[in-house]
Order: C-alpha cells, then structure tokens, then sequence
C-alpha cells in the first residue's frame, strides 16, 4: 500500500484540483452554492499543493545542480592543482652554499611543476636555472638533489622564479639579507595575469630594508647586491 501510495503521490494534486473542479460542475447544475464554494476550495487546495511541490522539486532540483557543480569542481581541482602554488625558499647547508626547498600551499597537489630560478645578479639569459619539480603535495616541502638546486651563498642575494604547473604560472621574487642573527627576507609570489598589488603571498621581515613596491615589481636589488662576472 505504501508503495502505491509513493507512486501515486505525484498525482494527489491534480486529482484533488480535478475533484474540485468536478464538484463546482455539479454545483453548478444542482444550483448549490455549498457545492460550488465546496468545490472551488478543494480546487484552490489541490492547486496551492501543486504550486508547493513544485517550489520544492525546483530548490531540490537547484540544490542537486549545485552539489554536482561543486563536485565538478573539486574534481576539477584535484586533477589540475585548483588555485595551489608553491615557492622556493633557500636552505643554508653550509656557509658558502644553500639548496632550494620548494614549499607547497593549498588543498590540493600540484602537478608537472617546472621551475626557472633567475639569479639576479647575473644577466637574464646565463643567470638561470631551469629544475622539473614534478609533483608536490599538500602539508609538505620538497627539496630536491638537483644540478641547479644549490646555489653560492652571500649574504644579499636576490632571485625571481618563474614557475609554471598543470593549473597555470606564477612568479616569486625573493630578496634576503644575512644579518647578525637574523635572515631578513621579501617574498613575494604573485599568478600571471593578475595585479602585483593582489598577490597570492608577500611575507615581508621587518629587519629588511630594500625596495618593496606594493603595485610594481620588484626590480630594484637589495642594498650591497653586487654582481657576477657572466
């Protein structure tokens, strides 16, 4: 009975507007105004339940829409990298060396990462690195054994790093300055195509004192940056 009761369901309102429609008719040719005011509310009734199930199946319809969006796009995230990034940050392993780590940020693992590490005391064209990063997952650092990877440390040094992945390019500009106790650092990583006054991270210690426009690149070296014979 139940089961018929589901399957019918659908139909009570348009039954009960038809019944009411029918009992208005027979008002009508029984001159009976109980049988016509009757009729006509049983009609209003079956009409207000189906203009409410239809309120209900639209939001349960919307509702649905926007789970299978959502899940559409999380799928989409997981297979791209979404909006995750990552930056280099240096290592110091010795006191004429550091290594790059790479530092993963976001919900999300990122995919065929490439990286072009740009000294920039050198000229664009021989003062860079090109490391294929791989994949690097949420909640974690990487570092990574690569020619390119480690690097001569001096105590200012400055770095732009072009990196590019499975959901589109950033850029990181980098500038530290080693002072007595303290690595006082600028780091900014800002997505291709957006303005350098929205970046996606810009970390700033307070011992730095070089140039950090909010609305322009960072061009200009830190104070004492020299540079290296190409």
């Amino acid at each position: 009975m139940k089961e018929l009761a589901s399957i019918y369901r659908p139909y009570f309102p348009a039954g009960l507007t038809a019944l009411g429609a029918c009992t208005v008719a027979v008002g009508i040719f029984a001159n009976s105004d109980g049988l016509r005011l009757s009729g006509a509310l049983i009609a209003a009734a079956g009409a207000f339940w189906a203009g409410h199930r239809q309120v209900k199946s639209s939001a349960d319809v919307k509702a649905r829409n926007e789970k299978i969006i959502e899940l559409s796009q999380k799928l989409n995230d997981a297979i791209t990298g979404g909006n995750a990034f990552c930056y280099g940050y240096p290592y110091m392993i010795a006191p004429g060396q550091f290594q790059w780590t790479f530092i993963h940020h976001g919900d999300t693992p990122l995919y065929d990462v490439q990286v072009r590490i740009h000294d920039m005391r050198r000229p664009v064209l021989s003062g860079s690195e090109t490391l294929q990063l791989g994949t690097l997952f949420p909640g974690r650092s990487h570092s990574f054994a690569l020619p390119g990877s480690v690097s001569t440390r001096t105590p200012v040094q400055a770095f732009n790093l072009f990196f590019v992945a499975r959901n589109g390019s950033w850029t990181q500009e980098i500038r530290w300055i080693e002072k007595p106790g303290v690595q006082a650092t600028a780091n900014r990583v800002v997505r291709d195509g957006m303005q350098v006054s929205s970046p996606l991270l810009c970390e700033v210690s307070p011992e730095y004192d070089g140039e950090t426009p909010e609305d322009d690149a960072w061009n200009t070296p830190p104070p004492g940056l020299t540079h290296l014979p190409s």
